[in-house]
């Protein structure tokens, strides 16, 4: 914090709701912050604000407002946002920003979660906007940004005030919470579904065991964050055993990376250098949207055979009201092995992929293999994307056409490929995944070290694959 006093950049379209704006900065004031007013105008000018649009633009290189504000729509919201975030960022270097604070409609809040998603995790963000009972995916990207409804676009009265008051409140009384928690403990990453829960419960449990914090990211977006949490130095070890989004991207999903993140999934370890594991865990399957909004190609998909349904059936599986299981077809399983391969070929770190042949999900399991405990119970019959390998029908058909896929594509002086006779869900897949990547984060890991431990590791050359 800047001081005694955190400084409130309380930022908009000036132009348009300046009562709005000087509203927000009078409040802060008056709840111990000191404000800083940054005009985000598409139109026209003021001059009431602390740091004027003509300043912003100029941190990009744009000179003449008057052409911004002659420009279509979509081209003001894109260099003003890309402006402000620019200028947000300085801001910060300098001690000028402790928090971020507006009030808008749509394009307002177009543009300024643009800036506010430029800011690091951490620093609070608050958007109230009338359009929040909207999906705010677009505007909240992977940042953490608070997203609120005033009730209403502009006007201060008997409803407004008290609630945008509030969280003027909130945003002064945020900033002054301290940068660093006590006690700070490594902390590595673990990515998670549902139906891999259990699994990622043990090697969280692991970690703490060694003294570490462990974060989980549920793979539905949130990979994005991780990522960016990564490139940041805040996590120096990950446990990637469940890169759902993968599939979720490519079917356009609800619960896919944010379309408004400007980075690559499955990049930054590589980039970074920081021991990684990597699993397929959830490629079987994809959260889907829910059954009302499903596409109608992909329900044809599964009429006609080319997505296989549960037990037979030509629907996909209803996981919940809002999330409906895509399978993917083998085509895009080596669709997803080429893009896996290709990123963590990259790697300037120690990098290991194991791949479940018994399946990667508790719903790509076997009935023989199936229990309460793992997700799907017995007498349930097969989980419902189970599909055996016609060679090896203890192993997942999508498993051995993977292993196939990443032992000509990984580079095998720098990722090593594991392929193990378990299921994800088995203890024993968790405990090598943990063996591996302490040894990593010790020193003392090296490619092929694993060969031979016993009928854990399998040896590629002995299968017809």
């Amino acid at each position: 914090m800047s001081g005694e006093r955190p400084v409130i950049v309380c930022a908009g379209m000036c132009n348009t709701k300046g009562n709005e704006i000087r509203f927000l900065a009078e409040k802060v004031r008056g709840f111990g912050g000191d404000p800083l007013i940054l005009d985000l105008s598409l139109g026209a000018s003021v001059d009431f604000a602390d740091i004027p649009v003509r300043e912003v633009l100029a941190a990009v290189g744009v000179e003449q407002a008057s052409t911004v504000f002659t420009a279509p729509r979509s081209e003001a919201i894109e260099t003003v946002g890309a402006a402000g975030a620019a200028m947000a960022q300085r801001l910060v270097e300098e001690g000028r920003l402790d928090g971020i604070i507006s009030w808008a409609g749509s394009v307002g809040t177009t543009t300024v979660t643009r800036v506010m998603r430029a800011l690091p995790f951490g620093v609070p963000k608050i958007m109230l906007t009338d359009m929040a009972s909207a999906d705010v995916s677009m505007w909240l990207g992977n940042k953490d940004i608070f997203i609120a409804s005033p009730t209403a676009e502009q006007g201060i009265n008997a409803v407004t005030y008290r609630i945008v008051s509030n969280a003027c409140a909130a945003v002064v009384a945020m900033a002054k919470v301290p940068n660093e928690a006590p006690d700070v403990k490594p902390l590595a990453a673990v990515t998670s579904y549902g139906t891999t829960t259990p699994t990622q419960l043990h090697i969280t449990r692991f970690f703490e065991s060694k003294g570490w914090d462990c974060g989980t990211f549920h793979a539905v977006g949130v990979g994005a964050t991780m990522e960016d949490l990564i490139r940041s130095g805040v996590i120096t070890a990950v446990v990637d055993m469940t890169p759902g989004e993968l599939t979720n991207n490519m079917y356009d999903s609800f619960y896919g990376i944010p379309k408004t993140w400007d980075g690559e999934r499955m990049t930054a370890a590589s980039d970074v250098g920081i021991p990684q594991v990597v699993a397929p865990g959830g490629l079987d399957q994809a959260a889907y949207n829910g059954m009302a909004q499903f596409a109608p190609e992909y329900l044809e998909d599964f009429r006609t055979g080319k997505r296989r349904g549960p037990h037979g059936s030509d629907k996909p599986y209803v996981h919940n009201e809002g999330v409906t299981i895509m399978v993917p077809t083998l085509d895009e399983i080596v669709e997803l092995s080429a893009y896996m391969a290709e990123r963590l070929n990259r790697t300037t770190g120690p990098t290991c992929f194991i791949i479940p042949m018994r399946g990667w999900s508790a719903y790509d399991q076997s009935e023989e293999i199936a229990t309460r405990d793992r997700g799907w119970a017995e007498g349930n019959g097969d989980g419902p994307v189970w599909e055996p390998d016609e060679k090896y029908p203890r192993w997942s058909r999508r498993a051995t056409l993977m292993w196939k896929e990443l032992h000509e594509r990984l580079d095998p002086e720098k990722v090593d490929l594991i392929a193990i006779d378990h299921h994800i869900l088995d203890e024993e897949f968790s405990e090598l995944a943990e063996t591996i990547v302490w040894d990593m984060i010790n020193g003392d890991w090296r490619i092929g070290k694993y060969e031979d431990m016993g009928d854990k590791v399998l040896d590629f050359e002995d299968y017809d694959l």
